[in-house]
């Protein structure tokens, strides 16, 4: 059976060879260069990208009505405490199993493991597995799992960009532009943000923004972002008020600079907790490995009752859900704990078993933070006139500069959802101050760590220097 799928894998090979062959015939005769075959990959991509994200969001709704409405309605007497906690273990128990299964015992398939094979492996990345992976995590998220979907679209994009540059036999330079240009259009599409997709790739995948790197990134990014809107509309990813501006300039010279200083005690807390929960969990394996599925279990039914003690508000609906209208006639200190609750759930749900993305979650953590300090500062000081959103939105942006470690992509990204110019002062202030203050006490984020543990070292996340452009037959 192996031998027939690897003759089959020769044929497709040798069938793509030969098609790429007569594609290069056409180009020539229509005189177009090396830079323009690149654009029309890198369109390619980007709808390759667009078109997985549609369907994974496909299947976290599938998984959502599996594991959430049918249990409502099969089960509409019972409390949502009795049930809820249990439905959330069964579907980080089948995203283990199934990762498991698909991935074979091999950990990966995240951002970081995406930096590694652009560093590493010359822009392989192992097709199963990343649908193993993608599968485990729409169950994750779907399920009730505290998870992100950003991370999962993010290595679903740079697979197919990787995948079709191998099928058309670019050279490894290539390649890596591919895989970054598919983790743009990924990224593009779930948050409808073209330019946080492009910077991402550029900032956290390819390490680069060299100008041979920039164009088909950004066809790509734009592309995902176009299929994105044609399917789920041309709004942001989650609410955001009409009305939030800060009017006085003492909130851009104390109080925004003081959130920075939080956000940075509060990013330091999750990268350490993370990674503190992950070697406990992986402790626990090595002392009962016969005993393994017990440890998805157990992290579902703790997730699950979080969920519940939350009122739901730690999860949603199994997509990117940050009230921050909600979060505006909340009590400070009750924010603070959602932030908390946010971190360890989804700590305990990704080192537990289950699979997803770090992103998102921490979207909803500087949420929380940034509109405590907000919900705070009116409480005590009623005379000026605070909106508690635009707390909220700078603390967004500000925790996920320090614990993704992506402060560029972190601006533009509120900048996008929001389209407002008024918030991007405050907004840089404060993700300056908590990118600084957090590596000042904490040399590792979310991305950074995950390599380190595994013995990899990525200097600043640089790809190999761009080499000069290799012919496209090469």
């Amino acid at each position: 059976m192996r031998r027939l799928s690897r003759g089959a894998t020769r044929q497709v090979l040798r069938s793509s060879r030969s098609v790429w062959d007569r594609v290069l015939a056409v180009l020539d005769r229509f005189g177009l260069d090396d830079h323009a075959v690149l654009l029309f990959f890198g369109a390619v991509i980007g709808v390759a990208a667009g078109g997985g994200v549609v369907l994974f969001y496909r299947v976290i709704d599938l998984s959502y009505e599996v594991f959430f409405r049918w249990p409502e309605q099969v089960l509409p007497q019972l409390p949502r405490l009795l049930y809820r906690p249990l439905t959330t273990a069964l579907a980080i128990t089948a995203a283990w199993w199934t990762w498991r299964r698909l991935g074979r015992g091999q950990d990966g398939m995240t951002v970081p493991d995406v930096q590694l094979a652009v560093m590493r492996r010359r822009g392989r990345i192992h097709s199963r597995r990343a649908a193993g992976r993608t599968l485990a995590s729409a169950m994750t998220i779907g399920g009730g799992g505290s998870a992100g979907s950003e991370g999962p679209v993010a290595v679903l994009g740079a697979t197919l960009g990787s995948l079709i540059s191998r099928l058309f036999q670019f050279p490894a330079e290539r390649t890596r532009v591919f895989v970054g240009a598919g983790a743009a259009a990924g990224i593009s599409a779930a948050f409808n943000a073209p330019l946080a997709g492009a910077f991402f790739a550029l900032e956290e995948i390819l390490g680069s923004f060299h100008a041979a790197h920039f164009a088909p990134v950004v066809v790509a990014s734009v592309a995902g972002a176009i299929l994105s809107r044609a399917v789920f509309g041309n709004h942001p990813a989650f609410l955001v008020p009409e009305d939030y501006s800060y009017q006085n300039t003492i909130e851009v010279a104390l109080f925004f600079p003081l959130l920075g200083v939080l956000c940075a005690v509060v990013s330091v807390l999750f990268v350490r907790w993370h990674f503190a929960i992950g070697a406990r969990a992986a402790a626990w394996r090595e002392r009962h490995p016969r005993a393994e599925v017990l440890q998805p279990i157990a992290a579902g039914l703790l997730v699950g009752g979080m969920v519940v003690a939350s009122r739901g508000q730690l999860v949603g609906t199994g997509h990117l859900s940050i009230p921050l209208e909600g979060f505006t006639h909340t009590a400070w200190w009750a924010l603070l704990l959602l932030a908390v609750g946010k971190i360890l759930a989804t700590s305990v749900t990704l080192q537990g078993g289950g699979s997803g993305g770090l992103f998102t979650p921490s979207l909803f953590v500087g949420g929380a933070v940034g509109a405590s300090m907000g919900v705070l500062i009116r409480t005590f000081i009623p005379s000026l006139p605070i909106a508690v959103e635009a707390y909220a939105l700078v603390g967004m942006g500000a925790v996920v500069a320090a614990t993704p470690g992506a402060p560029p992509t972190a601006i533009l990204l509120v900048f996008e959802i929001t389209g407002d110019y008024a918030i991007v002062p405050p907004l840089m202030v404060a993700v300056v101050i908590c990118q600084l203050l957090a590596r000042r006490f904490e040399r590792d984020d979310l991305y950074s760590g995950w390599l380190r543990r595994r013995g990899v070292a990525l200097p600043s996340h640089a790809a190999p220097s761009p080499s000069p452009p290799a012919p496209l037959s090469s």
